[in-house]
């Protein structure tokens, strides 16, 4: 089952080892960029130790408890995430069991949605977070002999969020934790936990996935052609659930959005343009800009790529674009990792909140004044 997580040898040659020694800690912290795999792992790490199979085979993903565990119905999994909070009361008991209707209804379909398209994203009501009461659940739970298996496995997942509270009460279960308990933390964001935290877990780092690993999973969907794959790797930025998530959403559709500002760019049809940049004067289609701008991105590494390095190019089967773009500037690829810095400059203006028409303009005038003048 380990074989199947992409691009994390380092982390799970040492869980390996450590199963295979009998030596896994009883605390961990996973931490990396976001869908790289760090709860898949939290989730494995589990199923192993207490799969019915061999050790060498473990964890082998068809015994009754491994079932259980990819259904995160096994009694001994203690699974942890952010969740809204309605009253000022607790919404969940020390037991486990939420009270609030509501509340319990978005926890649900946050499961199912974990379950059967873990790469999709789910938006909660409210704003959510890890608060004290699920602390209290945890401390009840671990406090308990096993129900079916050998250990009992804790998953926090987003443990950047707990509340200081939270993370105050929680601390006090890292200092000595039941012996036949193994608890994982997962974060994006680890300098967000109490250092007191850190110190009492098993540290291990993911990373990026890289391209070819995205682009190799990504070509197992019949559906997808090479130049797709390739693209959705680079703009994915070694998040595999990005990549699934683009590719399942037709985000390949903005791709010919891109394609129409560049011949806009090529035809100085300023007209054009300005019924293009209409789109955006509200936050409405800000992702879509943003997925706009990332594609731009490529197609400043494929120009600057065009002369010398054509295997790297992502969008092969436009290279008539690319050859009227490098044949307008030959010195692009001089200045091709400024012009960049500018495209990645956009993509954090956006995020603050500036208007999306003033930055896709200012974008358009920079192209047109490196292609066009």
């Amino acid at each position: 089952m380990f074989s199947k997580i992409k691009g994390q040898d380092k982390a799970i040659d040492i869980l390996q080892r450590a199963l295979k020694q009998s030596k896994v800690a009883n605390s961990y912290l996973f931490y990396g960029p976001e869908g790289v795999g760090k709860f898949t792992t939290a989730l494995y790490l589990g199923m192993a130790m207490n799969c019915h199979s061999t050790m060498d085979k473990r964890p082998c993903g068809i015994c009754p408890s491994c079932k259980k565990f990819l259904s995160l119905s096994h009694p001994d999994l203690i699974y942890i995430f952010p969740f809204p909070k309605e009253s000022n009361k607790p919404d969940i008991s020390i037991e486990g069991e939420i009270k609030v209707e509501k509340i319990l209804n978005e926890y649900k379909a946050y499961i199912d949605n974990k379950i059967s398209s873990p790469w999709k994203e789910y938006f909660f009501t409210k704003n959510i977070g890890i608060r004290i009461a699920s602390i209290r659940m945890l401390e009840h739970r671990i406090q308990l002999s096993p129900n079916e298996g050998n250990y009992k496995i804790c998953i926090i997942e987003h443990a950047d969020t707990m509340t200081i509270q939270a993370a105050n009460a929680f601390l006090k279960t890292l200092e000595e934790p039941p012996e036949d308990t193994i608890i994982i933390l997962t974060t994006s964001k680890p300098n967000s936990l109490l250092p007191t935290i850190i110190s009492r877990c098993q540290q291990l780092q993911f990373y990026p996935i890289p391209k070819s690993k995205i682009e190799e999973e990504l070509l197992g969907y019949e559906t997808l052609e090479i130049f797709e794959a390739k693209m959705l790797a680079r703009i994915s930025n070694g998040n595999m659930e990005k990549a699934l998530r683009l590719m399942e959403g037709g985000k390949i559709e903005v791709r010919e959005q891109t394609l129409q500002f560049l011949n806009y760019v090529i035809n100085k049809n300023n007209l054009k343009f300005i019924e293009l940049s209409n789109q955006f004067r509200t936050s409405k289609n800000l992702k879509k800009l943003q997925e706009m701008i990332s594609q731009l991105i490529i197609w400043l590494s494929d120009i600057a790529y065009y002369k010398h390095q054509q295997s790297e190019i992502t969008n092969l089967d436009k290279t008539e674009i690319l050859e009227v773009l490098y044949k307008r500037n030959p010195n692009v690829e001089d200045y091709a990792p400024e012009l960049m810095n500018f495209m990645e400059e956009m993509l954090q203006r956006l995020n603050g909140h500036v208007n999306p028409q003033l930055v896709i303009i200012e974008i358009y005038n920079r192209f047109t004044d490196i292609f066009c003048a």
